[in-house]
């Protein structure tokens, strides 16, 4: 025991003189902004304002004031830390002897040595260096804050800057990766567990070193009995309470997670969220910064709230519903499905594909190699209705047409004529290339252009009509949109609102409407359209209480299938079909001509999805309408003379491509409104940027196209007689 005491002597001695010099030490006050001046996660947030995720690099920390830390937790990290805290200056050289003598004795951490003051100035201004210049520093800048900031400011700041281990920085942190719940219920073991961690994050870690971690929160037990924190009563139930097992956090799996009040760490990101952070990273507009590396910092340890758009209800629907609806199969088969709001363009459910975790690569936004097969075919009625066309109208079938350039040539394609809405509910083939030459290839890249659709326009194959061109579900979403808005497009989005750590608006999305259609031309597809729906390719997308409009589409050996449709509030592009791993250059599509015992149609499982989606989604809607066309002419035969020979005009309606909200001779389409909770909008008068269509990758690269698919074989027996002849 002599020993003990004289080498506690000899510690001590030194802070004696550090202290001495600290008084003497002349040192400018303590910059105030540097202890602010640490790592805080951000949040994303969804439509309604639950955590959807938090982001943050190596330092976990979500400040919280101190009221919100109970004081069963306070008492727990004062009694072994600094007991003496709201009654020292700033340095309690009489508590570091005492903490060195019970240490000693304990065989344990029982007390730290250095003040709460001292391992904030150590741990966010100086570095750990055992030096004797860093230990005079510490001390004198502990001084020196003890006069500039009160007791409880201190602690507040230590309490959300201390290290708990398992990247866990702060009382919060780590109350929700250790027990997953907020700090605010946290008892007497929590706080004890928390006050034995501070001086070995990673030896007491209850996860990693359980007997240890029990053996030192027992020594805390002890100090609160000690204080008069518990008595000793209290103290046996305390310590029997078990210790936390798993984490919770990025990276871990839900399963090992700790049962809690919520889930306040998400496990995994998803597609959504992916999408979410790579716009805010690749795009200075929503306020990060201009370079790199500063929108890096601001969203992994900025503290930022991100607002979307998605509803967490309708992604829940979505997943769940393309899960069971896509059968089992070895081959790799998956669905993505975009839903974006009509009237705003709001992203508000995202599949990109069988999970995040598995397959990484988003097929609803980036996915490239996805053909559209016979839902192109609406940019090719679009272009028919612009130039004077009008449902009734009649078109002839397939045929033998020149083919100048391309292989083969003649091009030499089936399928039978009819008016543009039968056509259309069919299907045709045949009608539609003819239909396309009717109204010229180039006016049909330029409408789906126009509608938001990113793709190689160059070449434009006599199959164009055909959907051999691809492009992603989130554009073929958007650019439905547009018709099922009257005409007027709003680009697709995924983020309503960036705030900074303080609350300033960095970024709030504002509409930017644009006239595409007009709305005559626009009432006119979906009369089509509905036609599909109700009596065509795609009747197993009908709804129960809402009108529903859409087209199917299906590639060759149905490797891509679609059902692309909406309904007066919301358009919903589903594909399903084998994705390309964009990492393994070997990587090949699968013939789906039989899947789960029927041919992959995209009026087949694509509908179902849509429709069982669409089903849920607008359980709480009010039944709405699309709006009746008017007829100002009967019906005509176009011919490759073009529409307007056709029909007897001199000229064309003209187009409606130009910006603005644009006007019409037609009456805009009204729909019922939604007895759903409203969309909520800011009241702040923060200026904002006006959105610009999202920023995402370029648009893929595309191969030239394969041959173009002819119509499609007789269905399997067990495929109902509407599906037959769509392309």
């Amino acid at each position: 025991m002599c020993a003990l005491l004289v080498g506690t002597v000899v510690a001590v001695a030194p802070l004696t003189v550090d202290l001495r010099a600290a008084q003497q030490f002349e040192n400018p006050e303590v910059d105030l902004a540097a202890l602010d001046d640490y790592a805080i996660r951000s949040h994303v947030y969804s439509r309604d304002g639950s955590l959807l995720t938090t982001l943050h690099g190596p330092e976990n920390r979500q400040p919280v004031a101190l009221e919100e830390v109970p004081d069963e937790v306070v008492l727990a990290i004062l009694a072994v830390e600094d007991a003496d805290f709201y009654h020292h200056r700033g340095v309690n050289l009489r508590a570091t002897a005492r903490a060195l003598l019970e240490n000693v004795a304990e065989g344990g951490i029982v007390q730290g040595g250095s003040t709460i003051t001292q391992q904030l100035v150590k741990n966010a201004l100086l570095t750990s260096d055992q030096e004797l210049d860093r230990k005079t520093r510490e001390a004198a800048l502990a001084l020196r804050l003890e006069e500039q900031l009160s007791k409880d400011e201190i602690l507040e700041l230590y309490l959300n800057t201390v290290y708990f281990g398992a990247g866990a920085y702060g009382v919060q942190a780590a109350a929700e990766t250790y027990w997953n719940r907020s700090v605010g219920r946290l008892g007497w073991a929590e706080g004890a567990m928390l006050a034995a961690l501070i001086a070995n994050p990673t030896g007491s870690d209850p996860t990693l070193y359980p007997e240890n971690a029990r053996r030192q929160r027992s020594i805390a037990i002890d100090r609160l009995v000690v204080a008069g924190h518990l008595t000793s009563e209290e103290a046996e139930e305390v310590a029997r309470v078990p210790l936390p097992l798993g984490r919770c956090g990025p990276g871990v799996p839900p399963t090992e997670c700790p049962d809690g009040d919520e889930r306040w760490l998400e496990t995994h990101d998803s597609y959504f969220v992916e999408d979410v952070k790579q716009q805010l990273l690749n795009d200075p507009r929503y306020g990060l910064g201009d370079t790199a590396i500063d929108r890096f910092n601001a969203l992994f340890s900025g503290g930022i709230s991100v607002h979307t758009t998605l509803d967490t209800g309708a992604q829940f629907v979505a997943e769940v519903v393309a899960d069971e609806v896509v059968p089992d199969n070895e081959d790799g088969v998956t669905a993505a499905m975009v839903a974006v709001e009509n009237d705003t363009g709001a992203v508000r459910a995202m599949v990109g594909g069988p999970g995040f975790e598995e397959f990484k690569f988003n097929i609803a936004t980036q996915q490239p190699g996805l053909q559209t097969g016979s839902a192109f075919k609406t940019f090719v009625l679009l272009a028919a209705l612009e130039q004077g066309a009008i449902p009734t109208d009649n078109v002839d079938g397939g045929g033998d047409f020149d083919n100048p350039g391309g292989d083969p040539d003649p091009y030499r394609i089936s399928g039978r004529g009819g008016t543009l809405t039968s056509i259309t509910a069919s299907s045709s083939n045949g009608a539609f290339v003819r239909l396309g030459q009717i109204v010229g290839l180039d006016a049909v890249a330029e409408v789906a252009e126009r509608l938001g659709l990113r793709t190689n326009f160059e070449g434009l194959p006599i199959s164009m009509p055909l959907g051999t061109l691809d492009t992603t579900p989130v554009d073929m979403a958007s650019a439905y949109s547009a018709i099922a808005n009257g005409g007027i497009h709003e680009p697709w989005y995924l983020i309503e609102r960036v705030e900074s750590a303080t609350g300033e608006i960095l970024y709030e999305h504002r509409p930017s409407p644009r006239r595409v259609l007009t709305a005559d031309t626009a009432c006119m597809a979906t009369e089509a359209l509905e036609a599909v729906v109700r009596s065509g390719t795609g009747t197993r997308a009908r709804l129960d209480r809402q009108p529903a409009a859409g087209k199917t589409g299906t590639t060759d050996q149905h490797q891509d299938a679609w059902f692309v449709g909406y309904t007066p509030y919301l358009t919903t592009a589903v594909w399903l079909g084998k994705p390309l791993d964009p990492d393994d250059p070997d990587d090949a599509r699968v013939d789906l001509r039989n899947l789960g015992g029927i041919a992959n149609f995209g009026g087949n499982y694509p509908a179902m999805v849509w429709r069982d989606f669409n089903e849920a989604y607008h359980a709480a809607f009010e039944e709405g309408t699309f709006e009746d066309c008017e007829r100002t002419r009967g019906s005509r035969q176009l011919t490759e003379r073009g529409i307007a020979a056709s029909i007897g005009r001199s000229g064309t309606t003209g187009s409606s491509s130009g910006s603005g909200s644009g006007s019409s001779s037609g009456t805009p389409r009204s729909t019922t409104t939604t007895t759903a909770p409203p969309r909520s909008t800011s009241t702040t008068t923060t200026p904002a940027t006006t959105v610009a269509p999202p920023p995402t990758d370029p648009p893929p690269t595309t191969a030239a196209p394969p041959p173009p698919p002819t119509d499609p074989p007789p269905p399997e027996p067990s495929v109902p007689p509407t599906v037959a002849g769509e392309g």
